[in-house]
């Protein structure tokens, strides 16, 4: 097991978070390199780091956050039943009250409503 995947583990054995300094020295590596190792970490979005204070000495949490979810798209707005607005990826430089296929949309999201 590699040094990264060492402190990974680590972290998320915590729950609740881990403290920096208590994670270096149970990772026995320096604290320089488990900084940069958690910098890395944290710009790949797979921590947090919030700055605490421990017995007068600062140091940072560190908790787990996962994989990123995949934001889901909500097409609902620009659907009426199963017709799409016609404004969607239209490329007519058109006045919106003269669009006949606007207009239509329109109409059918008043009977919708």
């Amino acid at each position: 097991m590699d040094t990264e995947e060492k402190i990974l583990k680590l972290i998320k054995s915590r729950k609740n978070g881990i403290l920096q300094n208590e994670l270096w020295k149970k990772a026995k590596i320096d604290s320089s390199k488990c900084s940069r190792i958690l910098a890395k970490f944290e710009k790949e979005g797979k921590i947090s780091r919030e700055k605490e204070s421990k017995k007068g000495v600062k140091t940072y949490l560190i908790k787990y956050l996962g994989k990123k979810e995949e934001k889901t798209r909500n097409f609902k707005l620009l659907l009426i039943g199963d017709m799409f607005s016609p404004c969607t990826g239209c490329a007519l430089e058109c006045a919106p009250e003269q669009c006949i296929p606007l207009s239509e949309w329109v109409y059918c999201l008043e009977k919708e409503g």
